[in-house]
């Protein structure tokens, strides 16, 4: 009868430890689903935190990182910042990536626009110094000199990572670097053309070339004739094989058309091209000065004779005037559309008046010849053209008043050191800056 009763006792043990483990069971079961759903909720916010990253990516990438740790636990937080940059990294936002260093097999994105942007000055100077002429000149499709570097990688980026293969291109290898290679020169394709065009330049100019021309009993002969007709006027006429190279340049939507882009790579496309990265753009090709610009006086011993102002803070000296000169590089005579002017590198430039930046180029350190440098519109037709930058600090569309700090002097593209160029130019045409 005890043995019963123990058995009895031993089964309702038994069955109470079952009916807890059950009851265990359950609570797991149901935190178990209570934190599924919690983890759907944050599987959810994360995703909405990427697509929003995908769409405003750096600019919102505090504010961001801040909603998610606030609702994670720390570890939880940094798995999921890390799984958020290396996403971003994969995707065509992965350029902005491009500043880390690259293993052995690749370089990264600055190196490689350094190195095609050698390539294309290369090409421009072998014709200059392949085709006879005896003045140049550049001549675009949209009156941007230089190569609209953030175009060309936009479109890179888009194709190669909207792809169906899609590989990411914060660091790139010999068959990308070939790639962007062809997407420049399909973007911004060159040609020339020459003519012959008489003008007249002073006394001073022809003696100068005519002093030149002395290899040979006949060109000296010419020369004596050309000094002989200089000393009896002011002006006089002359000959000149005019070189003209022609600079076409082709919209991200053109090629958007032309490489046949889907549906993802037009996406990515028109995220890229959204204003709000210019100064992304700019940072991390190297020729942008991130901060205020601020309003300087500019140089007190030159008054104004007209609507604009002396574009240094310095007095500075003009080391090329308007009009034909002797050119320093080549020594030729040759006509020179702006004025230059001697500072120090670093110089800040100041506007000449108030206006819209139209051309605030930060990207090719060539240029077209021009380097880094700005263009503003003034209104009535008139512009002003500041070149040979080393840095700028404004941007497409923004609005500058007169003396305010655009860029720094420098002497990038064609120069031959430190110096700014200004430019002057009335209802398109190049005119004297010193009338103003």
């Amino acid at each position: 009868m005890s043995r019963d009763r123990k058995q009895i006792r031993t089964a309702a043990s038994t069955v109470q430890a079952e009916q807890v483990a059950q009851q265990k069971a359950q609570q797991m079961a149901q935190r178990t689903r209570q934190a599924a759903k919690n983890a759907s909720k944050q599987t959810r916010k994360a995703v909405k935190a990427v697509r929003a990253a995908i769409r405003h990516f750096l600019a919102a990438l505090h504010t961001l990182t801040a909603a998610i740790v606030a609702g994670m636990s720390a570890a939880t937080a940094i798995i999921v910042i890390i799984c958020l940059v290396a996403f971003i990294a994969g995707s065509a936002y992965g350029i902005f990536f491009a500043a880390e260093a690259p293993d052995e097999n690749s370089i990264t994105v600055q190196q490689a626009v350094e190195q095609l942007t050698g390539e294309y000055r290369d090409e421009l100077e072998h014709i200059s110094d392949t085709v006879p002429h005896d003045r140049q000149e550049i001549e675009t499709n949209d009156g941007v000199y230089y190569i609209r570097w953030q175009d060309v990688l936009a479109v890179f980026s888009s194709r190669v990572s909207g792809a169906a293969d899609g590989a990411p291109i914060a660091a790139l290898d010999e068959a990308r670097l070939d790639e962007l290679r062809e997407i420049l020169w399909d973007m911004n394709e060159v040609s020339y053309t020459t003519r012959e065009e008489t003008v007249e330049v002073s006394a001073q100019n022809a003696n100068t070339e005519a002093s030149r021309d002395t290899a040979s009993e006949s060109t000296a002969n010419d020369s004596g004739a050309r000094s002989q007709e200089s000393n009896e006027a002011d002006t006089t006429t002359i000959t000149q094989t005019v070189l003209t190279i022609h600079l076409t340049h082709k919209t991200p939507e053109e090629m958007q058309t032309a490489y046949n882009f889907t549906a993802r790579q037009a996406e990515y496309l028109t995220l890229l091209q959204d204003p709000k990265y210019e100064t992304l753009w700019a940072e991390l090709l190297g020729g942008f000065a991130a901060g205020d610009s601020e309003i300087l006086t500019p140089d007190t011993t030159r008054t104004p004779t007209g609507s604009l102002q002396w574009p240094l803070p310095i007095p500075g000296s003009i080391t090329s005037p308007f009009g034909y000169r002797t050119d320093p590089l080549t020594g030729e005579t040759s006509y020179h559309d702006g004025t230059d002017i001697a500072a120090p590198e670093g110089t800040p430039i100041l506007a000449a008046a108030d206006g819209t930046v139209t051309v605030a180029n930060a990207l090719d350190s060539w240029g077209g010849s021009y380097g880094y440098y700005v263009q503003i519109d003034h209104g009535s037709g008139l512009q002003t053209l500041y070149a040979h930058c080393c840095q700028v600090c404004v941007t497409q569309g923004q609005q500058v008043q007169a003396r305010q700090v655009i860029a720094y002097v420098g002497h990038t593209g064609r120069a031959t050191g430190n110096h700014l160029h200004f430019e002057v130019r009335e209802n398109g045409e190049r005119v004297d800056a010193m009338r103003f």
